[in-house]
C-alpha cells in the first residue's frame, strides 16, 4: 500500500484566495473595461467636432481619449491578468491605479476648463456640474477603501505570492 503524506500546514494564517471582500475590486476591474468602452462612443461622438478645435485643444482631446483607453481598459484588463495569476505586483500596481484614476479625472477637468472652457461657457454647458462632482467624490471613496484594502488585508498578503 502506498503511504499517505500527511500535508504541511501553510506558513500563512488566515483566508488566501480570490474570495472574501476581494471580489468587489475583481468585479471592478472586469466591468470597468466595458463600461469603459460604451463611454468612448460619448468620445467617438465628438469627432465631428474635432475641426472646429485649435491644434493645441485636437491635441489635449486625442491625449485624453488615449489616457481615458490605459486608465479605463488597458489597465484593468492587465491587473485582472496578475489577479488570475496571483502575481505578487498585483496589489502594489493596484494601489497605483486606484490613486491615478481620481487624480487622472481631475487633471482631465482642470485641462478641459483651461483648454474649451470659452466654448462649454459660450453654450450654457457647465465642465464640472454637480454629476460630475459625485462621481469624482465616488471615486476618490472607493480609491481609499481598496487602496486600505489592498495595503492591510490577510487575504490579499496570503493570496498573492508568485
Amino acid at each position: 500500500m502506498s503511504e499517505i503524506q500527511p500535508s504541511t500546514p501553510s506558513s500563512r494564517q488566515g483566508p488566501e484566495g480570490i474570495g472574501g471582500y476581494l471580489i468587489v475590486p475583481m468585479l471592478g476591474l472586469i466591468f470597468m473595461p466595458l463600461g469603459g468602452l460604451v463611454l468612448l462612443d460619448h468620445h467617438i461622438g465628438l469627432s465631428e467636432y474635432f475641426s472646429l478645435l485649435t491644434g493645441a485643444q485636437q491635441v489635449f482631446v486625442v491625449a485624453e481619449v488615449f489616457g481615458y483607453l490605459a486608465i479605463a481598459v488597458a489597465c484593468p484588463l492587465g491587473l485582472l491578468v496578475l489577479l488570475f495569476g496571483k502575481k505578487r505586483a498585483f496589489p502594489r500596481l493596484y494601489i497605483v491605479w486606484a490613486a491615478v484614476s481620481p487624480v487622472s479625472v481631475l487633471a482631465a477637468l482642470a485641462a478641459a476648463r483651461i483648454q474649451i472652457g470659452d466654448i462649454s461657457e459660450a453654450q450654457g454647458v457647465a465642465l464640472f456640474d454637480a454629476e460630475t462632482a459625485r462621481s469624482v467624490q465616488r471615486a476618490i471613496v472607493y480609491s481609499v477603501i481598496w487602496i486600505l484594502y489592498m495595503q492591510k488585508s490577510q487575504r490579499v498578503q496570503n493570496t498573492f505570492t508568485q
